[in-house]
């Protein structure tokens, strides 16, 4: 397994990796053993209360007048664990990933679930307009960078809401997230598979002055064969709530709550997580901003 210390990302490697954040292709993007050659075990190494929190986003759907039957897309879907217990609830929804990896771990994770649920591999920047009641984007937005990015994708969401339409979404917040990676910089889970034992380590630097973590993945498997080993460097830019709000006033989104947590208990704030739940009043907006000459970096 190769070491790693502090001075790991020289200037080279960073600038490597931010120049592909954005536009890559989808071959590029499935580089990431996470997304690609350990999909299988995404699941197994992040572990989250699925149901727990899509009641609460069921919560906020119904209060926003989004009801059980409705459409929802489920954006950056992973493996299909959010979309399969919405479509549980009564929704129906559509799973887009660039992922082809995580797309089939989807399908076959929701095996049984009827037509209510369906994945696709497609760019969450291309999608049909005026399609959606509901978004659903979990920690996906992190991955753009670059400020015309940011607003593109949520001008993307916009434009693929039917009018009144919700979107739900996380992102990590800067400050909190410092706060914590400066205190514990390594993460590192093993968990027993049928394929050996799967030890990941995720060790991230920060970026203070661009608000970006600097991470270097490894997953390490080990069985009967020997062991094998996967590094991913990569950049993710974290959100401020101010930046959030301005995105979200220029592409047409209004009537925001703001949350620390899927848990309507939590306040933002509480947690380096900020959740949002946006209603679309504009959607005029999405498409006039995207048409803009003037969208580049701010």
């Amino acid at each position: 397994m190769q070491q790693v210390g502090k001075n790991s990302f020289s200037p080279r490697s960073l600038a490597d990796v931010v120049g592909v954040q954005f536009g890559a292709s989808m071959a590029e993007q499935s580089a990431r053993p996470f997304y690609g050659e350990y999909a299988w075990a995404f699941d197994l190494l992040i572990d989250r209360p699925v149901g727990k929190e899509c009641a609460a986003i069921t919560a906020w759907l119904i209060e926003r007048g989004v009801l059980p039957g409705a459409t929802l897309l489920d954006a950056g879907c992973g493996t299909g664990r959010y979309a399969g217990e919405l479509a549980r609830r009564g929704y129906t929804v559509e799973g887009v990933d660039r992922s082809s990896e995580l797309i089939e771990t989807a399908r076959q994770s929701v095996h049984g679930h009827g037509h209510s649920v369906s994945f696709r591999i497609g760019d969450i920047l291309a999608l049909p307009a005026a399609r959606y009641d509901g978004i659903l984007c979990r920690g996906v937005l992190n991955d753009f960078v670059n400020d015309d990015a940011r607003l593109s994708v949520c001008g993307a969401f916009a434009g693929a809401l039917q009018p009144a339409g919700v979107l739900i979404l996380d992102v990590r917040e800067w400050e909190a997230t410092r706060d914590r990676k400066q205190r514990e910089p390594v993460f590192r889970k093993s968990v027993l598979t049928d394929r050996g034992k799967l030890t990941f380590t995720s060790i991230t630097e920060l970026e203070p002055e661009r608000h970006q973590l600097l991470l270097l993945e490894t997953h390490t498997l080990v069985n009967d064969a020997g062991e094998h080993s996967s590094d991913y460097r990569f950049v993710m830019r974290c959100w401020t709530r101010s930046e959030l709000e301005s995105v979200f006033a220029r592409v047409g989104f209004g009537s925001v709550a703001y949350f620390g947590a899927y848990d309507p208990a939590i306040r933002a704030g509480a947690t380096d997580r900020l959740v949002a739940v946006a209603q679309l009043y504009d959607i005029a907006g999405a498409s006039s901003i995207l048409k803009s000459p003037d969208t580049g970096n701010r």
